[in-house]
């Protein structure tokens, strides 16, 4: 019968499962590009920000000095800590698109918030002293920075 036929086929497991195996570790070169295309990304979108809050408070580059620094410094850090993290929870961020590479779980089944907010809290508590936390990906052959060891996450090419 039909439905005794369905229950026996045997369908192929899902995307994911089929190339978790064989997925290949990003390279350091295209991590690089990546994070530049993002903080490239970042810093215009920043600047216009900036920019605009200056021209509703009609402020000149002169004046800069003015602007109330810890409610700018903050909406920055929500923003661009907002951006990665919510990028980063979906498997790429935009730098990432365009270096065909993106993140997930070394271990678990789905990369949450959780795990994309630490593995970005690391990455910028490691890049602060010198990006020494980032060597570990020049020498490993995963190419996993600490960050990426700490949230459990590692790089991989994203499939076509």
């Amino acid at each position: 019968t039909p439905g005794r036929r369905a229950g026996r086929m045997a369908w192929p497991p899902p995307r994911s499962e089929q190339s978790e195996v064989h997925e290949e570790n990003a390279t350091v070169i295209a991590r690089v590009l990546a994070v530049a295309i993002d903080l490239l990304l970042l810093a215009a979108i920043d600047a216009i920000v900036i920019y605009f809050t200056m021209q509703i408070c009609g402020v000149t580059l002169e004046d800069l000095g003015i602007l109330p620094k810890g409610p700018l410094l903050a909406f920055l850090l929500v923003q661009n800590g907002g951006y990665l993290v919510a990028f980063t929870a979906g498997g790429q961020t935009l730098g990432k698109m365009a270096a065909g590479i993106r993140v997930v779980p070394t271990e678990s089944a789905s990369l949450d918030l959780g795990r994309a907010f630490l593995r970005e809290l690391m990455w910028f508590l490691l890049a602060v002293p010198a990006g020494l936390g980032f060597v570990t990906a020049l020498f490993s052959r995963d190419y996993r920075g600490l960050h990426d060891r700490f949230a459990g996450t590692r790089v991989v090419r994203a499939a076509a």
